[in-house]
């Protein structure tokens, strides 16, 4: 087993990536939460909303747990503050999943026909990027092994790439979808174009979230 390996152990490194499912977790519910917007449905809304925050605050008790053992580790060839922070980018992924569900609590847009695909398309390649960042952890054990060397390092690294592709399919559809809303501004109230603006800002910081974390792990590898 490699030094980072050694230095985590089963424990920690089972929660590090139990941290990354119950991070995805959060973001997948935004496919449901989306259809229930979609549909004006006010009282599935709220309670996506309190599923969201849950599961939210889950993966924060993951977080802490996951410090307390760094916290209590020593002699790594990682630096304790690198991780850490690796732990707070990734936080940051539902963190902005939240700020979305809570957008979508205070105010029920009228969706227009036309807006809806292009929505949903929108939210299901976020949900596509965090997807991409879950399949990156599950892969860390056999970069552990490898002593991130050889063929497993760049196989990792493409992985981050991918990443960095899926995100940027994500901006594109944001882009998409904020064009034809703003289209649309004869059409909608003042209220509603604020909140789908809103709505554009906390979906594209999940997928900003999930890419910041890919690159903070690859700046992580080029300093060994």
């Amino acid at each position: 087993m490699g030094v980072l390996g050694r230095f985590f152990g089963a424990s920690p490194f089972a929660h590090l990536l139990e941290h990354t499912r119950k991070v995805h977790e959060c973001v997948q519910l935004l496919k449901p939460l989306t259809k229930a917007l979609l549909d004006g449905d006010r009282e599935k809304i709220e309670e996506l909303h309190h599923q969201i925050s849950g599961t939210e605050h889950e993966a924060d008790e993951i977080k802490a747990s996951i410090r307390q053992e760094l916290a209590a580790s020593f002699m790594f060839s990682v630096r304790r503050d690198d991780l850490m922070r690796f732990l707070s980018y990734q936080d940051d992924v539902a963190d902005a999943a939240e700020d979305f569900a809570v957008v979508a609590l205070l105010h029920v847009n009228q969706v227009p026909l036309e807006l809806r695909e292009e929505f949903l398309a929108f939210v299901e390649q976020v949900i596509r990027v965090t997807e991409h960042l879950l399949s990156l952890a599950e892969e860390l054990p056999v970069l552990v092994e490898s002593a991130f060397q050889g063929k497993e390092a760049a196989k990792f690294k493409e992985g981050i790439d991918a990443i960095g592709k899926e995100e940027w399919e994500a901006d594109k559809l944001q882009r998409r979808f904020a064009r034809h809303f703003y289209q649309l501004e004869g059409q909608l109230s003042t209220v509603d174009l604020i909140f789908f603006d809103k709505y554009c800002t906390t979906l594209g910081a999940v997928a900003n979230a999930a890419e910041k974390t890919a690159k903070y792990l690859r700046q992580i590898l080029a300093g060994r």
